[in-house]
């Protein structure tokens, strides 16, 4: 990107500026306490995911400079997000290794899952070298000198590594398995609400990570992300695609897949698992689960990263991000699934990717709606 395309953002009053940190600081609150469940179950759907967490986030690390304040604020929430993500993960190994007892019973086994955790939640002190950062600019289209990059750099890893180092320790098995399996009917009841809220944190956080309002107007937020109207063609191509992802995912990818990990003594995923956290689905359900799907992850990691961090890390990243919910064969197939959309991004842009990886969603839900899925 040339110095002239790059967003610089607007100049802002000390007054602006510190409605920016306040807001960003009470959402960040909200989002935490929402989540913890002090705030009732409602407002636990409502800040059902990271969403929130990250807005806070990019919003704080869009501040013009100079911004030392703002910096140092951005640095706390950014450790707050990943203490709350290392406890996640600690307690669904807790869970996971010693049943109802937590961590009396995981005892010693937690030990190396601890110190690794603890390991990536330091490792960012790295960044503060100059030097660091200059050499990972060769290999990542990063700027040295922007703070941004390299916060949204450490959260991209954190939300990689996190969950993927539950697997091997559990097994293989999904680290939500334990918690699945013990809730009941009403706690994994599905709720169109916290869809929508999903979907509309998300489009937020993606239009403030892009820049909008602080660096970008709206028009030129969705520029960046890719997200606009390809044209009839392209759109048909798509649905196109995502019959054809199914095909080369159903008929390829899983079975070999499945065929590797039992060789390598890896056992199955529970089907009762997959019924429980799927949970009935109609046809209305169906098609909103498929449309939020295509439309918040393709806009997170085809839209936002993949252009600033590249089709690998966007494709692991996105792999990852259900690495708590999937074990390792679902794992590899949304792996292929994201390299898969990232070059039809490469290809199109954004809003292709959304309806093939929609598409692609929807012919899979509807299996399970018309009653066509048999565990």
């Amino acid at each position: 990107m040339s110095d002239a395309a790059r967003p610089v953002p607007r100049p802002l009053p000390t007054a602006a500026r510190g409605g920016v940190i306040a807001a960003a600081t009470a959402l960040l609150v909200l989002w935490g306490l929402g989540l913890s469940g002090a705030l009732g179950r409602d407002a636990t759907q409502l800040f059902g995911d990271a969403a929130p967490g990250l807005l806070a986030l990019a919003a704080v690390g869009w501040l013009p400079a100079p911004a030392p304040a703002a910096r140092a604020i951005a640095v706390v929430m950014l450790y707050v997000i990943g203490l709350g993500l290392a406890a996640l993960t600690l307690g669904l190994a807790a869970m996971a290794l010693g049943g109802d007892r937590g961590v009396a019973a995981a005892g010693g086994a937690l030990a190396p899952l601890a110190l690794g955790l603890i390991a990536l939640l330091l490792a960012p002190a790295l960044l503060l070298s100059g030097a660091v950062r200059r050499a990972l600019a060769r290999w990542l289209p990063l700027r040295p000198d922007v703070f941004r990059h390299w916060v949204g750099l450490v959260v991209l890893v954190w939300f990689t590594l996190m969950p993927l180092a539950l697997l091997p320790l559990l097994g293989g098995q999904p680290p939500l398995s334990a918690v699945v399996e013990r809730l009941s009917e009403e706690d994994l009841a599905y709720s169109p609400w916290t869809e929508v809220a999903s979907l509309l944190w998300t489009v937020l956080l993606c239009l403030v990570g892009a820049g909008f309002p602080l660096a970008r107007d709206g028009a030129a937020a969705l520029d960046r992300l890719g997200w606009r109207w390809p044209g009839w063609r392209r759109v048909g191509i798509g649905v196109g695609l995502s019959l054809a992802l199914v095909v080369l995912i159903v008929g390829v990818v899983a079975p070999l897949t499945d065929a590797a990990l039992t060789a390598l003594g890896v056992p199955d995923t529970s089907s009762s698992y997959f019924e429980k956290l799927i949970g009935p689905v109609d046809v209305g359900g169906a098609v909103l689960r498929a449309v939020k799907a295509g439309i918040t992850e393709e806009l997170v990691w085809r839209g936002l990263v993949q252009p600033r961090y590249g089709l690998p890390l966007a494709a692991l990243g996105f792999a990852a991000m259900h690495g708590f919910q999937y074990g390792p064969g679902s794992l590899v197939v949304v792996l292929v699934v994201g390299i898969c959309l990232g070059l039809v991004r490469r290809w199109s842009n954004t809003t292709v990717a959304a309806v093939v990886h929609g598409g692609y969603d929807l012919w899979l839900f509807l299996t399970v709606a018309l009653g066509w899925f048999n565990s």
